[in-house]
């Protein structure tokens, strides 16, 4: 029987990013399946990481909403928040609301509306 498998989705491929990544791509029963920045050079560069790792992720970069493509996603099941820190809570409450576990590399929430409004959304999905 295979180990059962979590599937990642990685939002922000600038200073931290790749090496999130990295980490990842060298866990047992881990799959990055999806990739996303803005600048399209990013997402490509650390595609080009993953070559011959058994990870092919598809790429989202170009457009300020490509990461809630990334989210859409029926086939993910957590995706990894590595953006600038005032974007981690609506991205990560996006995530939440589209079924997906999300996890924050720095503090996820910079007000106390932001705190409360990842709170709600963890509790009701």
């Amino acid at each position: 029987m295979e180990p059962e498998r979590v599937r990642v989705g990685i939002i922000g491929m600038g200073n931290r990013g790749p090496g999130h990544m990295n980490l990842l791509r060298r866990l047992e029963g881990v799959e990055i399946k999806a990739l996303c920045d803005l600048r399209p050079e990013r997402v490509e560069a650390a595609a080009k990481q993953l070559e011959n790792s058994g990870h092919t992720p598809a790429l989202y970069a170009g457009s300020e909403n490509e990461w809630k493509k990334l989210c859409e996603r029926p086939d993910l099941d957590l995706v990894v928040v590595t953006t600038p820190y005032y974007l981690h809570a609506p991205m990560a409450v996006y995530a939440m609301e589209h079924g997906k576990h999300a996890a924050s590399e720095v503090p996820a929430a910079g007000t106390m509306e932001e705190c409360w409004q990842l709170v709600q959304t963890a509790a009701v999905t």
